[in-house]
């Protein structure tokens, strides 16, 4: 992944501006390295090119995080010190209007009064369908539709149900491949983005989406005279918002054929249940320093520091304990200063999902369990965090058949 800097200009003068800064990347010196890059250093930066000042010209204003414990999204403060004004021949009216905030999450408990489906969907759907439609994630791109559609097996001509199907991704890709699929979602906003996706396409091609709850998929008219019909069923991330589950798996088994399959992918529940894992670092005993070629050597009288070596591990506090939360889909968006996106989310352990589905005359035949894809960029850590990406899943895949 790049990294990205965004710079906005707030006051110029004596030969210097005064930006404000936001990082969508953090890598190190990251700041540093791009301004010099432009030809254009920080003042005090003597490692990149800065001229002179009292100190390195940058300055944390507002820091933006979820805090690891219980969710909750943090702003925290500290107004530039008077030397940044007074370099520009400016003061601090120049700053952004907007003030630093808090986003509270609701902490974990237990499991409240059902709520209406839609509800907490309907006011993430601009989101969301920016997320996987437009700006597209790699995740979903890269890692969960192609593992879905391996776990579905759906030929040309075979009927396919999408629970919860957002804005239509998984169904426009099973159309490119001759399928024919229902969409179905609590979110009407979801849904009318869905139809907009496909309205080029002849009408007798495109997928069909219906606004409805997947807690009772049954009593939709439109379903509800297709039991027994469908070959393949899947519910992709959205299982662990939906609560209960029990009506959802009773209702699939009830659209399918016999030997119909269903698939589920989830936040792997035993390691990325948020709130309640996270990752941790371990410092090894540093290496000895080993001697640097010639063209890299530091200069005489500066000796290199060996670089400790860390052991990263994924933290589990809890896990068999039923548990939701309040979690904010834009943590990024966030930090510089943008309206929080929340959802709920249910934990549950494993044995919970398997057991729904089994209830209901759902035999899983398949367990995945699917790790990230994604590298660090160049550091001394990076190939530990690397190793500890590729060995911790991110995902969980089930595939059950109605037996």
């Amino acid at each position: 992944m790049r990294a990205v800097t965004r710079c906005r200009l707030l006051a110029a003068g004596g030969g210097r501006s005064l930006l404000e800064v936001r990082l969508e990347t953090g890598r190190r010196h990251q700041i540093r390295v791009h301004l010099a890059g432009t030809g254009h250093p920080i003042a005090g930066d003597g490692l990149y090119g800065g001229g002179k000042a009292p100190r390195l010209m940058l300055h944390a204003w507002s820091l933006g995080f979820a805090h690891p414990t219980t969710g909750r999204m943090m702003r925290l403060a500290s107004p530039p010190e008077k030397a940044f004004f007074d370099a520009v021949g400016a003061d601090a009216s120049v700053l952004p209007a907007e003030q630093p905030r808090e986003t509270p999450a609701a902490p974990a408990g237990d499991r409240p009064a059902e709520r209406p489906a839609a509800e907490g969907w309907d006011n993430v759907a601009p989101w969301y369908e920016q997320l996987v439609g437009d700006r597209r994630s790699d995740y979903h791109e890269q890692l969960v539709l192609p593992g879905v559609l391996r776990l579905l097996g759906a030929a040309a001509g075979q009927r396919v149900l999408d629970v919860a199907c957002g804005e239509g991704v998984l169904c426009r890709r099973l159309t490119e491949l001759g399928v024919q699929c229902v969409g179905v979602d609590a979110s009407e906003q979801l849904i009318d983005a869905a139809r907009r996706q496909v309205a080029h396409l002849p009408r007798e091609a495109r997928p069909r989406f219906y606004s409805g709850d997947a807690r009772r998929l049954a009593s939709l008219p439109a379903l509800d005279a297709q039991r027994g019909q469908f070959d393949a069923a899947a519910c992709v991330l959205a299982l662990m918002n939906i609560d209960p589950i029990e009506p959802v798996a009773h209702d699939v088994a009830a659209m399918l054929r016999a030997q119909g399959r269903f698939v589920v992918v989830l936040l792997h529940p035993a390691f990325r249940a948020p709130g309640r894992t996270s990752w941790q670092r371990e410092t090894l005993d540093a290496p000895p320093a080993a001697r640097p070629p010639a063209a890299r050597r530091p200069p005489r009288g500066k000796a290199r520091e060996p670089v400790a070596r860390i052991r990263q591990y994924r933290r589990v506090d809890a896990y068999l304990s039923a548990a939701h939360r309040a979690i904010v889909m834009n943590p990024g968006e966030v930090a510089g200063g943008r309206p929080a996106v929340t959802t709920t989310t249910w934990h549950r352990p494993l044995q919970t999902y398997v057991n729904a589905l089994a209830e209901s005359g759902l035999l899983v035949d398949a367990l995945e369990e699917w790790a990230s894809h994604r590298t660090s960029g160049p550091g001394p850590h990076a190939a530990e965090l690397d190793r500890s990406r590729r060995e911790i899943p991110m995902f969980l895949a089930l595939r059950a058949r109605k037996v």
